[in-house]
């Protein structure tokens, strides 16, 4: 029975971070140009731990807004602060709560 439960958590842990995973790579699909986020500021950033979600807000000609969000995660090389988007099993988690936390602050609706 013990071999059972550890393999039963094992696998919902490697669904949630598959999961997770799939989620980061569809924020990062929605990021900015790199053109266009040296000219505005983000709304609003999210971090827990080294893991960001950085939020940018647009308006189109009609008035209306839309969001997107860019996951990173903060790391530094020597003296030097650099970002990546990869994540080990323990950043993933930080990387949720800072989803998280994004979600519920700018009112992400599901459809």
């Amino acid at each position: 029975m013990d071999n059972y439960l550890i393999t039963k958590t094992k696998n919902k842990m490697k669904t949630l971070i598959i999961t997770l995973l799939f989620f980061c790579f569809a924020l990062a699909g929605f990021s900015q140009d790199s053109t266009k986020t040296a000219k505005q500021k983000p709304k609003a950033t999210y971090q827990v731990g080294m893991a960001k979600v950085i939020v940018w807000e647009n308006r189109r000609t009609d008035g209306t807004i839309w969001k997107n969000f860019r996951v990173e995660k903060l790391y530094k090389k020597g003296d030097e602060w650099k970002t990546t988007n990869s994540f080990d099993e323990t950043e993933l988690l930080e990387l949720k709560a800072a989803i998280d936390k994004a979600i519920s602050e700018e009112n992400v609706k599901t459809k």
